[in-house]
């Protein structure tokens, strides 16, 4: 078994290869579609994962400071820019590989190259996987949570300083 982790501005891939990082991020059903490959292009960063040469996992940091506004509102919380470098987002792993801890590779790959900076993330309250590996590697609920969007559950804020 061969484990491949590319992380690099989002522009350093190809249109084919943010093709299939959107195509494993759309598993997701509460992934906004609308504008999605414009967000992925837009991304500061994007980490692919590979098991034996296949796409199985996906991560991004976005920095979005429009939004990071708004999520500062809903929260009731203030993140200053200077302190965080961006959002996490995108995290993905096939479903057919998950429970091997995999997001844990994409996570430690997104923090060797932030370079200690802070970050946070929205994760829904009934996620207890993905809450669990965030506050795992550091992560912290700050703040209110406040209704989703897309599935009767609630949102939450997490945050990993710097």
């Amino acid at each position: 078994m061969t484990i491949g982790l590319t992380i690099s501005p989002a522009s350093a891939f190809t249109v084919e290869q943010r093709k299939a990082f959107e195509a494993l991020v759309l598993q997701d059903p509460q992934v906004q579609r609308e504008g999605l490959t414009g967000r992925i292009a837009e991304a500061h960063y994007l980490a692919l994962l590979f098991l034996n040469d296949e796409l199985v996992g996906t991560n991004a940091i976005k920095s979005n400071r429009p939004y990071q506004r708004t999520l500062e509102e809903r929260a009731g919380v203030s993140l200053a820019d200077a302190e965080y470098f961006g959002e996490i987002g995108y995290l993905h792993v096939d479903k057919q590989c998950r429970r091997a801890r995999l997001a844990d590779i994409l996570l430690l790959g997104t923090f060797a190259v932030v370079k200690g900076q802070g970050l946070f993330a929205t994760i829904q309250s009934m996620n207890v996987a993905s809450r669990r590996l965030f506050e795992r590697h550091g992560f912290t609920q700050v703040g209110n949570s406040w209704p989703s969007n897309k599935i009767k559950d609630r949102v939450n804020l997490y945050v990993r300083p710097g």
